[in-house]
């Protein structure tokens, strides 16, 4: 790739960037070039080029549910980190948000405004944007509950998306198709004392029973119901305490795979691939990854 070429970009660029050091789980091999674009003008440039050139191009929220294959990412790697896009703007319960801002930054900010609801997404890493894509939230919430309305690129056209146009479900949506610029979200009016405290609940609650001893993605899987837990089908089958290389099933939680310090890509896969195989044995449930495979492996 010609460097000079990309000399029109303004923002940030970073050629062979190891993407270990963007991802929650430390795991990953260099992206060709990742991109902080300075505002939305210089992000629909820089997908201008791409798409002129055909180059393979992924945006990144805040790589928490990612996977990143060990011989990296070809093309461009879009980190939306500017302030241009981590804004937050408030009127009554309406609160607006570039798509950058980070889930703690955006609960922090909202209960200082006395607006709760997304109270759920306590202890959660990653972006507005990367929340939206995935449908964050807890097992009985979504982000997506709360969403009026999101400004979206897509083939370099800009689109305000409502809501009944996203199509929400467990962890999921139609967002995937696009570049998340910005957002808008009602909230609830609450006492800021009663938000705190149940932000302090949801933390402790996870603490307590999440694995946050070595990096990791989350829970790797989806549930396959309401009613069953992927954890506990991981446990039944004997994974708690199994390793493959650096790569972990916690003992605290059956779901997190664990990196312990130098797992690879290709150590994590195989566990997934063990994992996905006895539990459809023992149980007939073939589990449904929550992180995304994303790059070369």
């Amino acid at each position: 790739m010609n460097r000079r070429e990309l000399e029109f970009i303004e923002g940030i660029v970073k050629y062979d960037e190891p993407m270990n050091h963007h991802t929650s789980f430390r795991i990953g091999g260099p992206a060709d070039v990742l991109i902080e674009p300075s505002d939305a003008g210089d992000l629909l440039n820089i997908l201008r080029y791409a798409k002129e050139n055909k180059i393979n191009l992924f945006v990144l929220g805040g790589g928490s549910k990612i996977l990143v294959g060990d011989k990296g990412i070809k093309g461009f790697v879009i980190v939306l980190n500017n302030p241009n896009f981590s804004y937050m703007k408030f009127k009554g319960e309406v609160v607006e948000t570039g798509c950058g801002t980070r889930l703690s930054e955006f609960l922090s900010e909202a209960t200082q405004w006395n607006l709760g609801g997304c109270e759920f997404l306590a202890g959660l890493p990653g972006t507005i944007g990367g929340a939206l894509v995935m449908n964050a939230g807890s097992p009985s919430n979504g982000i997506g509950d709360f969403l009026e309305e999101a400004v979206a690129i897509k083939d370099l056209e800009v689109a305000t998306l409502k809501k009944s146009q996203i199509e929400f479900s467990y962890r999921s949506s139609r967002l995937n198709e696009f570049i998340l610029v910005s957002a808008k979200f009602k909230l609830i009016k609450k006492d800021d004392d009663v938000i705190r405290a149940e932000l302090k609940s949801n933390l402790d609650r996870k603490r307590r029973v999440q694995d946050l001893s070595y990096p990791s993605v989350g829970c790797i899987f989806k549930n396959p119901s309401e009613d069953i837990s992927s954890g506990k089908l991981i446990e039944l089958s004997g994974f708690k305490g199994h390793s493959v290389g650096d790569a972990s099933v916690s003992t605290k939680h059956a779901n997190f795979i664990l990196n312990l310090g130098c797992a690879r890509a290709s150590d994590v896969l195989r566990l997934i691939d063990e994992i996905q195989k006895k539990v459809f044995k023992d149980h007939g449930i073939m589990l449904e990854l929550e992180v995304k495979l994303i790059g070369e492996f």
